[in-house]
């Protein structure tokens, strides 16, 4: 049984609504996390800072990953450095590229649609649907709210879908796909291209691609962008193509389980609605097997290489979460609103634990987790939380009965949980995550510019040390002759270095029970 009239999920404005809300809250207001976090804001600082425009470099060494994250994020860094700290007005770059992503995809969605509906008008309002879904996917959550080059990567393939949707009706669609594979290049190197690559097969697939107009754009496209991206890799380095390394394994579907949900499964679904109606499913159909390929063949079992895997699913639904069965619909529906009121009841609690004391075990549990850590009250996030809660209520017991509930719940579900962890937790993780006081205290117990070499010391630590207490370590043979050695160990068991080597202080991360770092004098 189906519902009798699909409708829209959302209205334009409330879906900018939404979007907003979901790429800035908790964008502004923590230090630099490890990993990933650290490392490309350690790069885009030092970029600012050094002038390292062309050839990116992390604490004084080159680092070989595509520049254009890395430009933006700079850039942002010195504009808005009078009104944010540089770490805070990076990460607008990720806001940003969000944007794009979240934009292109509702704009390559709706062309979708009206395109098999309206013959070759290729008249479309924005799909909502597509956002929406895209919004609603665990795996996107963290890596949106990082400084992440990956999201741009996403932002050029999410180009690159909205030129190909439109190839069929607007030579336009040329370069606007053009532009989607250079950015996707100029952020991610050449690997960032592999997902897309089955695309150039779909005049194979459908005969809207194989018209004169789409066939010399795309061709025009192509040609352009590979002249581009050659020119990018001769003059700024970016990255070729990695080695080919099969990696698939049960780790991958594992992970795609609950990484893509709800989209998995009402793209499964729309496959079977529309498999007699391929102008609706050949674009996403192709760019979702290319992705799975790439990330099951080519990549390790992580939340960053699974992203490209994203945008086709969230095409494919879009297609069709407007015809889902009703017993389904309301499965998905009662699903994700059980799901994230308890996710958000038990944020309340935590946090009312930690302020009272109340559940003992809970506080007990907490407070373990971040030692030494004050908690004190924000009225201003309380009445956040509260007012966002209220929403949320307010949503799931007034909105009427379609298809689209399903679909709108879990988007505003996923906004809900994050705005409750950005107002109520993140000065506890924060507190527990940041390198900034452990920096410090090393910087004090160094006498200004010494030299300092390094041992087992990670990359995101490399980047925080710089970040915040202007230290460049040395590693290898480099460090040599240097008077100082920082090391990062295991706590309770202290490294093993020659005799000439005093320690002078030894100290962690609150809530890190794995790392520990010792510094040494000659």
């Amino acid at each position: 049984m189906h519902y009798s009239q699909p409708s829209h999920p959302v209205s334009l404005r409330l879906l900018c609504l939404l979007c907003a809300v979901y790429l800035l809250t908790g964008l502004l207001d923590h230090d630099l996390w490890k990993y990933e976090d650290a490392v490309h804001l350690g790069v885009a600082w030092d970029m600012a800072r050094n002038n390292h425009w062309l050839q990116p470099q992390l604490a004084g060494e080159a680092w070989r990953e595509a520049p254009l994250y890395y430009w933006l994020a700079a850039a942002l860094g010195k504009l808005l450095g009078g009104l944010l700290d540089f770490h805070n007005a990076a990460r607008l770059a990720t806001a940003l590229f969000g944007a794009i992503v979240l934009y292109a995809i509702g704009r390559a969605a709706g062309l979708i649609l009206a395109g098999e509906r309206a013959g070759s008008t290729g008249r479309a309002r924005f799909d909502a649907a597509a956002p929406l879904i895209l919004i609603s996917a665990p795996g996107l959550l963290l890596p949106m709210h990082d400084a992440q080059p990956m999201i741009a990567v996403l932002a050029g393939h999410a180009l690159a879908y909205w030129g190909l949707a439109q190839l069929p009706h607007q030579r336009s669609g040329g370069l606007i796909l053009g532009a989607g594979l250079v950015l996707a290049a100029l952020a991610g190197g050449l690997d960032a291209l592999l997902p897309l690559l089955p695309l150039i097969l779909l005049p194979l697939f459908h005969p809207a691609w194989r018209t004169r107009t789409a066939l010399a754009a795309l061709l025009a496209a192509l040609a352009v962008g590979a002249a581009l991206i050659a020119a990018a890799v001769l003059r700024l380095g970016v990255p070729g193509l990695s080695p080919f390394a099969p990696q698939a394994g049960r780790d991958h579907l594992d992970l795609l389980a609950w990484y893509a949900w709800p989209a998995l499964p009402i793209a499964l679904w729309s496959v079977w609605l529309h498999r007699r109606q391929p102008g609706l499913i050949a674009l996403s159909l192709l760019g979702s097997i290319g992705a799975m390929v790439w990330f099951l063949l080519c990549s390790e079992a992580r939340n960053l290489p699974a992203l490209p895997l994203l945008l086709p699913l969230a095409l494919l639904a879009a297609a069709g979460a407007g015809r889902l069965r009703r017993g389904a619909a309301n499965a998905i529906d009662w699903f994700g609103m059980m799901t994230f009121s308890l996710l958000g009841l038990f944020l309340w609690l935590a946090e009312a634990a930690l302020l009272t004391g109340t559940p003992p075990k809970l506080h007990k549990n907490i407070t373990r987790l971040i030692p030494g850590y004050d908690n004190e009250l924000s009225v201003t996030a309380w009445i956040f939380a509260a007012a966002i809660s209220i929403l949320w209520l307010l949503i799931i017991f007034g909105s009427k009965r379609s298809p689209w509930r399903g679909t709108t719940h879990w988007a505003c579900g996923m906004i809900l949980i994050w705005c409750l962890f950005a107002a109520l937790w993140i000065p506890a993780v924060d507190y527990g995550k940041s390198y900034a006081p452990m920096s410090r205290q090393i910087a004090t117990r160094i006498e200004g510019k010494s030299c300092v070499a390094s041992k087992h010391l990670g990359e995101a630590q490399r980047a925080a040390l710089h970040y915040h207490a202007g230290l460049i370590t040395r590693r290898g043979a480099s460090g040599a002759a240097c008077d100082w050695l920082l090391v990062q160990g295991q706590p309770r068991r202290a490294p093993v270095v020659d005799a000439e080597w005093s320690k002078v202080w030894e100290g962690g991360r609150p809530s890190d029970r794995e790392e520990r770092y010792y510094l040494y004098r000659r």
